[in-house]
């Protein structure tokens, strides 16, 4: 099923409705060039598989057939990428990015340390893969709307993620009866939690953990964040009849409520987009986004997009992601401090936590482990760790971002990861994320 994505609340142009005449976008030409796409995380997630793709069917066709190279740029959770992609890159055509919603959200841009203004990239295009899905215990659906049983518990990060935020959402104006229990890093480790009977419901956009939960026969989609589709929210192909939490809100709001909840469900169109430096010539920038124009119309890109990511896989215009950023990244702010109030009055942080606070977190409530192990087996340049370690088997992932690594005392890249090396492991929780990984 094929969707003709729109965008709730906002007006929406087409791809190439500005675009130049055939004779003058014909006067940029990339053959024998080399492009560089910039991705501001680490190889293997859905940014960096997104972007490849695309540049895969953008080589096609750009004119010319240039050969694009992919530089992975994780440091600091894409803000050192997209630092150097504002102020050094080159804004000849010769580099592009693949970005994430949180490199344009409105909280991180908060920070000291960014330096860049999203709302001046050239955007070309975006991609949406569906929205998150909070999957739930089915034998605790009664107790969410039943105050008189036992809240449901809600396992989360921090709360800060959208569909943590739609809980919250429904615990405050919909009175549902949930607890929180946050310092989980992550949907792997969320998905162990709920199979162990630690948490009742936590959300993800994986369509694989939602099947493989829902095999036990005992998980089942709740509420969903739903997806854009003809001017309206509504429920992912693969979840037709999960409640869209749009639907659930209607007519609960008004004034402040009413515009903090708008501007959420606004964030929640933006996943995966892409785009040119700031300054880039109207020319080149026009060029680009007739090329994306056909990347996202042509069956075979589809084909493979939906097979890979999701059958819920449908593609932005460049206008729809200039209107969503445009919207939500420097917001009013009585919204941040309506969102920040509404999640404190709910026992949340009221700002994304940082990974020294989910470190302590963890450690606090039980969830932090640290074993000492030799490394058995270290793949794909130090991403994935096999060791034993308390009679038992262990396969675990290392950021290049967040996982602290020292070798021989010293800080080091997880490259520097060797089979054989005795280590010391820490971790949060069985199939998590590894968070320190100290080697001799």
């Amino acid at each position: 099923m094929i969707r003709n994505v729109t965008v709730l609340f906002l007006g929406v142009g087409l791809i190439g409705a500005t675009a130049l005449t055939p004779a003058a976008a014909a006067e940029v030409n990339f053959k024998g060039k080399r492009l560089d796409a910039l991705i501001g995380s680490s190889p293997g997630g859905g940014t960096d598989g997104t972007t490849r793709l695309v540049g895969r069917y953008l080589e096609k066709y750009l004119p010319g057939k240039p050969n694009i190279v992919y530089r992975n740029m994780p440091a600091g959770h894409g803000v050192q990428a997209m630092n150097y992609f504002s102020k050094v890159a080159k804004k000849d055509g010769s580099t592009w990015t693949g970005g994430s919603s949180s490199y344009v959200d409105s909280n991180n841009l908060r920070k000291s340390v960014v330096e860049y203004n999203p709302t001046e990239f050239e955007f070309i295009g975006g991609v949406a893969r569906g929205g998150s899905v909070v999957t739930m215990r089915k034998e605790k659906f009664p107790n969410v709307t039943d105050k008189s049983k036992p809240p449901t518990v809600i396992g989360a990060v921090d709360g800060s993620r959208s569909w943590g935020q739609m809980m919250l959402w429904g615990k405050d104006v919909l009175g549902w009866n949930i607890k929180f229990v946050i310092g989980y890093p992550g949907a792997p480790a969320l998905t162990l939690a709920a199979r162990r009977g630690e948490i009742d419901a936590f959300g993800t956009s994986s369509i694989s953990m939602h099947r493989n939960l829902a095999k036990t026969g005992e998980f089942e989609g709740y509420v969903q964040l739903g997806e854009a589709a003809e001017g309206k929210i509504v429920p992912r192909i693969s979840f037709p009849k999960v409640p869209v939490m749009p639907d659930l809100m209607k007519g609960k709001l008004k004034g402040d409520a009413l515009q903090a909840f708008n501007f959420w469900v606004k964030t929640n169109q933006i996943d995966k987009w892409y785009a040119l430096p700031p300054g880039t010539s109207k020319d080149i920038v026009e060029t680009y986004r007739t090329a994306y124009g056909k990347v996202v119309k042509d069956p075979e890109f589809l084909k493979f997009a939906r097979l890979q990511f999701s059958e819920d896989f449908s593609p932005q215009t460049a206008q729809d992601v200039i209107e969503l950023v445009g919207a939500t990244a420097y917001p009013d702010a009585k919204i941040f401090t309506y969102l920040h109030d509404m999640a404190v009055r709910h026992g949340l942080p009221g700002e994304p936590l940082s990974d020294e606070a989910m470190a302590k977190l963890a450690k606090e409530r039980g969830g932090l482990k640290t074993v000492n192990a030799s490394l058995d087996k270290v793949e794909n340049d130090g991403r994935i760790l096999h060791y034993k370690a308390d009679g038992k088997a262990f396969k675990s992932k290392v950021s290049g971002s967040r996982t602290k690594v020292n070798v021989g005392g010293k800080e080091a890249k997880r490259g520097a990861l060797k089979a054989g090396m005795a280590c010391e492991i820490t971790y949060m929780g069985e199939g998590a994320e590894v968070t320190e990984v100290k080697c001799k």
